[in-house]
C-alpha cells in the first residue's frame, strides 16, 4: 500500500463514473459539478494499526479549464486531441499517528502535506494512461512521486452501467520513504531498529464498477490492491506488504465531465 489510498479511492469515485454519461463531449463554458457520499475501508501499514472506515464526502467541480476532484485542483494547460496536460495540486492526509499502535509509542507524528506537479493524460477512446509526478510543497518529506497508470473502460446497457479495471506502479523516492516509513535513530527501541528509507517502486491494481440510478445519480463500488516495494516492507514499522481497500458510494451528477488521473 502507499501512503495515500483514501486520496486514490476519492479520486476514482469523484471523476471516473462521468464515462457513464456516455461519449458526447459537454460545454466546457457551463459549470459542471457532482456531490455524493461514500464509505471506505482503508488499511494502514503500520504494525499495530488497524483499518480506517470512514464516511467521507464526494465533490468534484469543472468550469472551463479549471477543476476540482476530491481533494485535489488543477488547470489544464493544454488540450489537443486525445493529448491533456495539467497543473495539479493535492493535499495529502495520511501520515504516522504514535497513538494508532503501541508499536508505535515514542516517534514522532508523520503529518500529511501539500503537493504540486504536473498530469499528462492520454485517453484514445475508452482506454487512458495517465502519468503524473508531485512533489511536496510544505517540505515535510521533500520528497517526489511519480505514478503511471493504465486503464481501460467497458460500458453496457447504453452506458447505463460499466465496468474500468486498472494497473499502475508509482515511484517514491527516498526521501518520502524515509520520512513515512523511515526510524531515527532517536526513535529507536530494541524491537525497532533504526531504518532509513530509500526509493521505491509500488505496484497497484483496481476494479471499478458504476451504475446510472437516474440521469443524475450514480452508484460506486471500487476495490484496489497494492503492493510495497521491499524497501517500505523492510521497515521494522511496517508489517504487511500487500494492502486491500474499497469504497461504496453515491453522487449527484450535473453535466459531464472529464477525468484528470491520479
Amino acid at each position: 500500500m502507499t501512503r495515500n489510498p483514501v486520496f486514490a479511492a476519492v479520486l476514482l469515485a469523484v471523476a471516473l463514473p462521468a464515462a457513464a454519461q456516455g461519449p458526447p463531449e459537454r460545454d466546457r463554458s457551463q459549470l459542471a459539478w457532482s456531490l455524493g457520499l461514500g464509505m471506505i475501508s482503508a488499511p494502514r501499514p503500520y504494525v499495530g494499526a488497524s483499518n480506517q472506515v470512514l464516511v467521507i464526502p464526494l465533490l468534484g467541480l469543472e468550469y472551463k479549464r479549471l477543476y476540482i476532484q476530491g481533494i485535489r485542483a488543477g488547470y489544464r494547460l493544454l488540450e489537443r486531441d486525445h493529448l491533456g496536460i495539467d497543473v495539479r495540486v493535492r493535499y495529502i492526509f495520511d501520515g504516522l499517528d504514535p497513538d494508532d499502535s503501541p508499536f508505535l509509542d515514542g516517534m514522532a507524528p508523520r503529518d500529511g502535506t501539500v503537493e504540486g506537479g504536473l498530469g499528462i493524460d492520454w485517453t484514445p477512446g475508452a482506454w487512458a494512461l495517465r502519468l503524473s509526478a508531485f512533489s511536496d510543497l510544505l517540505g515535510r518529506s521533500d520528497g517526489q512521486e511519480v505514478g503511471l497508470d493504465l486503464s481501460r473502460t467497458w460500458t453496457f446497457g447504453r452506458y447505463r452501467w460499466g465496468l474500468t479495471p486498472a494497473i499502475g506502479v508509482v515511484w517514491q523516492s527516498g526521501n518520502l520513504v524515509d520520512y513515512y516509513y523511515g526510524v531515527p535513530a532517536d526513535e529507536a527501541r530494541p524491537e525497532r531498529p533504526a531504518y532509513a528509507g530509500q526509493s521505491a517502486l509500488n505496484f497497484r491494481t483496481s476494479l471499478l464498477a458504476f451504475y446510472r440510478l437516474s440521469t443524475h445519480f450514480n452508484l460506486i463500488a471500487l476495490v484496489q490492491a497494492q503492493r510495497l516495494d521491499n524497501e517500505i516492507f523492510a521497515s521494522p514499522i511496517v508489517d504487511d506488504r500487500r494492502a486491500y481497500f474499497g469504497l461504496l458510494g453515491i453522487n449527484y451528477q450535473i453535466g459531464q465531465r472529464g477525468f484528470r488521473g491520479p
